[in-house]
């Protein structure tokens, strides 16, 4: 399916050539439009499964799943549950949907979502308004099934909407057209009916009746998001095979693009009718082999959705993906031309869990430092490029450009490279035609010594190279500023700390000490600002051994004090009593006078994977041209 805004229609199309990708075969529309240039240059999404199911701990939707008798269904905590008969199939399809009746996620806090997804680098969230198990997580007025039904009664898709925008995110509706709790779709009674995946227990052509009824219950629905909530991205999920049960959601979708214009539509599972390609789940794998080459970029702009714990929906037991894996995958797919959809669903009580926000922070520490060799860039060959050794090693080196910055990025595993020189084979005298001004290690601010020649570009650069986030957090609850450099971030989580909008970060460059961080504040703003650079701040006060919390209006400032721990490497600010007895109990010490940055690389201990990837940044000048690098 192709779109023309100008005549705000879709129109289908017969398939005109097909292309390989890894061992799937695609078949591709020739009249395919590359999605708007602003969503191709976004690169990493936050999907989020969510709904009453989080209160079982499984997945989502596929408990309701069952051919034939007896068949295996999930259960409350992951148990199985056998049914025997028509009798045991109602009752448990009936418990699945009972859980809205109890579905409360009182600490749902969609603010602090956005906030901390705007630091891991996340520049887009695709939310399930609604899963295959029919509940609504918006306000529809069509189906009872939904949200404002729950005790928590409150338009949870609405709320997200809102906070992630005002962080600057786009926004994208999930939904699936494959509904197994309708009766006109898993027929006769959708509690009792035996039902397939991704499409309905009849052919629709047989019972056109049932089918139309169907239709106006979906499209219904999927009008209402797009009149309320004008989404940047509609994400249809499986079971549109025409012709045989066509849901024909693309008659919907002159309304979503007249609601919003640049709106990506990706309608999965049909190969012709999307804006991008987006691959199978969990198909990270995929990636080394797009367009069958490891070097090679691909040919469409795709999206690789997967989890961060192995299961869309909330599951406690959870073994989560580590940040360094995730950022890896991000800068593969990143340098293959592609966004990489990453999902965390929250549990029932409305919270990630502990486990995959620390994650998310982890990833935060380093993008801080290295996001600028993710956004806004487009690939550049070689994507990826394997570099051997004499000594029988190897590693791989991942290229972005950016035209904006005049910018090559090569980005390499932390544990490849021991030896302090870095070589970068594919950039040579006879193949750039650009003058190399600075090799920069990102997060250092003195540039690299470099070398060119026929074997290529020889960076120098000295080790070990740790560059150091120090981020300010903040709980109103607490009434209470902390910055933290270490994964001790993560216990902030259970006090209600989210990252906060005056954030600074502090570097140590090798072979120097320890960076002061000066503390100021404004009285204006009865603010404080943590920097190494106070002439970044006009307006802000030099207070060396003082600095203050936010003061209610009229009232006077509140004083911090700082805390040091020697063994974590960690700063706190802290101002209320509670506060200082608590760090006191965790072997912090007060230091009125400074703060620091991580010290010695070699005492990292659990904050040591904060390295990841090393980033290079390969400023030339002049550029050829605005739009391509040659390499």
């Amino acid at each position: 399916m192709r779109r023309d805004l100008h005549q705000n229609k879709w129109n289908r199309e017969p398939y005109s050539f097909f292309f390989a990708l890894s061992a799937w075969t695609f078949h591709w529309n020739s009249q395919f439009q590359s999605p708007p240039f602003a969503f191709r240059m976004l690169e990493f999404g936050l999907f989020m499964h969510w709904g009453p199911v989080s209160q079982w701990g499984t997945e989502i939707s596929f408990p309701l799943v069952c051919k034939s008798f007896p068949c295996n269904m999930a259960g409350p905590n992951r148990t199985t549950i056998t049914a025997n008969n028509t009798s045991q199939l109602q009752a448990h399809r009936q418990a699945y949907a009972d859980l809205a009746k109890t579905f409360n996620p009182t600490k749902f806090d969609p603010a602090s979502m956005a906030k901390l997804a705007k630091a891991v680098g996340f520049k887009y969230l695709v939310f399930t308004a609604e899963h295959c198990d029919g509940f609504a997580s918006f306000n529809t007025s069509i189906s009872t099934y939904n949200i404002l039904n729950t005790p928590y009664k409150k338009d949870i898709f609405g709320m997200l909407a809102e906070a992630f925008r005002a962080e600057g995110l786009k926004v994208g509706t999930y939904f699936c057209p494959s509904t197994w709790n309708n009766d006109n779709y898993w027929a006769p009674n959708a509690l009792t009916a035996f039902g397939p995946v991704c499409r309905p227990n009849y052919n629709p052509p047989d019972d056109p009746t049932r089918w139309d009824a169907y239709l106006k219950y979906l499209h219904g629905q999927l009008e209402e998001i797009a009149v309320q909530y004008s989404p940047d991205l509609l994400w249809i999920d499986c079971g549109l095979s025409p012709t045989y049960f066509d849901t024909m959601v693309e008659q919907v979708a002159p309304l979503f693009v007249k609601q919003n214009p640049d709106v990506v539509i990706q309608v999965r599972g049909t190969g012709n009718w999307e804006d991008y390609l987006e691959l199978g789940d969990h198909s990270e794998s995929q990636a080394p082999s797009i367009m069958g080459q490891p070097f090679m970029t691909a040919g469409v702009h795709f999206e690789v959705p997967s989890t961060l714990g192995g299961q869309w929906a909330f599951n406690p037991d959870a073994h989560y993906k580590s940040a360094e894996e995730v950022i890896g995958n991000l800068l593969l797919i990143t340098a293959k031309g592609g966004n990489y959809l990453v999902n965390l669903g929250p549990g029932p009580d409305g919270l990630w869990p502990e486990s995959g926000v620390e994650v998310f922070q982890n990833i935060a520490s380093w993008m801080a430092i290295n996001s600028e060799a993710i956004h806004n860039t487009t690939p550049l060959w070689p994507s990826n490029y394997g570099v051997h050794l004499p000594s029988g090693q190897s590693y791989s080196l991942y290229v972005t450009y950016s035209s904006a910055s005049s910018a090559i990025y090569v980005s390499v595993s932390a544990e490849s490279v021991t030896n302090g020189t870095l070589v970068i084979p594919f950039i040579r005298p006879s193949n750039f035609a650009h003058t190399i001004s600075t090799v920069q290690f990102l997060g250092i601010e003195k540039p690299c010594t470099f070398s060119l020649n026929d074997t290529g570009l020889f960076v120098m650069f000295q080790l070990p190279l740790v560059p150091v986030q120090l981020g300010s957090y903040w709980s109103q609850t607490n009434e209470d500023m902390a910055p933290c450099a270490t994964r001790g971030c993560s216990i902030y989580t259970n006090d209600h700390y989210v990252l906060a909008d005056n954030e600074s970060y502090c570097f140590r460059n090798p072979g120097e000490g320890l960076i002061p961080l000066y503390l100021i504040f404004d009285g204006t703003y009865m603010d404080n600002a943590l920097t190494n650079d106070p002439s970044q701040h006009p307006g802000y006060e030099n207070v060396r051994t003082e600095c203050y919390a936010y003061a209610a209006a009229g009232e006077s400032r509140v004083p911090l004090d700082l805390y040091w721990n020697e063994e974590r490497k960690d700063l706190w600010t802290l101002s209320s009593e509670h506060s200082r007895q608590q760090a006191l109990s965790s072997g912090y010490k007060m230091n009125r006078t400074i703060g620091y940055g991580i010290d010695n690389p070699a005492q990292l201990g659990d904050a040591a994977e904060l390295r990841y990837y090393y980033v290079f940044k390969i400023s030339y000048q002049p550029p050829r041209d605005d739009d391509e690098v040659t390499v």
